[in-house]
């Protein structure tokens, strides 16, 4: 693959880490720590519901995708200063190679979604760990999940958003190496249609872990990729076709991002930041980039958290320092960014909307 597409605004300088500071009137909040019970905690995901802000992740006994794994969910009436009981969304499979892996959380017209995705457990081979997404709808009367379908063949990596169109769509992953898109029929979340975006086995992608911004013209897809900088796919039909995998021009870590589109109109991804020195870890620097409303090129880094996260309380499989994996919500005048910390703790990170303005 030779042709690079820009998603950074060419005539804009890439700003270096240390021009960079965190945005005024940040905060910062640990939603839930690992225990003993539960010592890995990673893939978290956020959404306002009936007044309450939920939050969503998956955890696993010692380390990653292992036997035992579950989804577990919180909720905050009160602008966090309590939370509820952690309790399943998903329990424990039983189950002797399949385990739940990532969760994204929707709600749209008053009913609260959950889509959780399947993969086989660790250690597992790319051409054999599958991809399948379970979808659940809250029942806010008894605070229980009930299960609605599945979505075959796509691991959910970014929640629903709605296309022009009126349908929605998810991007994700299967085998870890196709980067997917998941379109629904409508408004209607029990059926959903899968499109792969194209890539050959030339691309260097790294669990095809994909993200989208929809426009009204056109929908981008970010695809994480083995190299220093993500890959790009672009739909002018919600979704249903897309173009191959080109690199893009910004810069990055190898690691999940997220995606979407602010109420001013911004584009934004969220993302770790390569590190431009020695001893700074790929995943310290967690960040958004955004564009100017109704524009496609990003030309602004906002800083979410910058800095060695808390060093590891247990030992497990793919643990190290880091912040990362982000879901990002925008509520009420405030962006709320959920993450992993060093793949033990959830922690949320709070900013102003005008944080944002280019």
């Amino acid at each position: 693959m030779n042709t690079t597409t820009s998603v950074w605004a060419p005539d804009v300088p890439f700003p270096r880490l240390s021009e960079l500071r965190l945005a005024d009137r940040i905060s910062h909040v640990v939603i839930h720590r690992g225990i003993e019970d539960f010592q890995f905690l990673h893939e978290s995901s956020i959404a306002h519901h009936r007044n309450s802000l939920f939050v969503a992740w998956n955890n696993s006994p010692v380390a990653e995708s292992e036997k035992g794994t579950v989804v577990r969910w919180i909720r905050s009436d009160d602008d966090f200063a309590s939370w509820s009981t952690p309790a399943a969304v998903a329990p424990m499979l039983d189950h002797e190679t399949v385990v739940w892996e990532s969760c994204q959380l929707l709600s749209v017209d008053e009913r609260l979604w959950a889509f959780v995705g399947q993969v086989h457990l660790q250690p597992r081979r790319s051409d054999e760990t599958g991809g399948r997404t379970v979808i659940f709808l809250f029942d806010d009367a008894a605070g229980e999940w009930r299960e609605q379908g599945s979505i075959d063949g796509f691991h959910p990596l970014n929640r629903p958003q709605q296309a022009a169109g009126g349908n929605w769509v998810m991007g994700g992953q299967f085998n870890l190496v196709l980067p997917r898109v998941a379109i629904s029929r409508g408004s209607d979340f029990s059926g959903w249609d899968v499109c792969e975006i194209p890539s050959t086995p030339g691309d260097c992608v790294n669990y095809a872990e994909t993200s989208l911004a929809v426009g009204e013209s056109v929908i981008t897809a970010y695809v994480r990729s083995a190299t220093a900088a993500a890959y790009v796919s672009q739909s002018h039909d919600d979704g249903r076709s897309w173009s191959p995998l080109c690199i893009s021009n910004l810069p990055m870590s190898s690691s999940k991002t997220c995606a979407g589109v602010l109420s001013s109109g911004q584009r934004y991804l969220a993302f770790n930041m390569k590190p431009e020195a020695d001893g700074v870890h790929s995943r310290d620097v967690l960040a958004m980039a955004v564009a100017n409303p109704g524009e496609h090129l990003f030309c602004r880094i906002v800083i979410v958290r910058k800095g060695k996260s808390p060093s590891t309380r247990f030992t497990g499989f793919v643990k190290s320092e880091q912040w990362s994996y982000p879901s990002v919500l925008e509520h009420d005048g405030k962006v709320y960014v959920t993450y992993s910390v060093t793949k033990e703790d959830c922690c949320l990170s709070i900013l102003p909307l005008d944080a944002f303005s280019v």
